[in-house]
């Protein structure tokens, strides 16, 4: 089952690589961007796989809640990747951004592959539920953190790329 959990993560991953192959860098506000929708795929997973908290909280209903009281922000980062994708990569940029979560998910999916579904779950259940419960200000900072902590897609650059203007 492990085997085939690994075969499926790297197929994705080549098979989501080429929508990515022509990007030149990310401008600060695309980085951002990529980092919500890292936090929220990442939650989503989390929820998914383990569907409680550690006190028995439902995960779907605060995932749920998380993703209504942070729309605006992941809606805006929907679109400053799709501009993006618009701007700098081949195709449909809605099935790149498509592309994205998919490599996003698989990544939490690898890490998930390594450990048991239990040891997952007793390491990053509560993820959701904590995140969920951050001030807005902390939820940026935390953002800020990932920028500067987590991989991304696209190496760092210094000016606007994709975007579009007084948005």
């Amino acid at each position: 089952m492990k085997i085939g959990r690994y075969f499926l993560a790297g197929l994705l991953v080549i098979c989501a690589a080429p929508a990515f192959a022509g990007t030149a860098c990310y401008a600060p506000e695309q980085r951002q961007a990529e980092q919500w929708l890292r936090l929220h795929t990442e939650m989503m997973f989390i929820t998914v796989t383990c569907r409680q908290g550690s006190d028995g909280q439902a995960l779907p209903d605060i995932y749920v809640s998380f993703t209504r009281k942070n729309l605006p922000a992941l809606q805006k980062a929907e679109q400053t990747m799709t501009d993006y994708y618009q701007a700098t990569a081949n195709g449909d940029p809605v099935a790149n951004l498509d592309r994205m979560r998919t490599l996003l998910s698989n990544e939490f999916g690898q890490k998930a592959a390594k450990m048991t579904a239990p040891e997952f779950c007793a390491v990053y259940r509560d993820k959701v539920a904590q995140t969920e419960a951050l001030t807005p200000a902390a939820l940026d900072d935390q953002i800020q953190r990932m920028m500067a902590t987590e991989p991304s897609y696209a190496k760092p650059c210094n000016h606007a790329v994709g975007t579009k203007k007084g948005g």
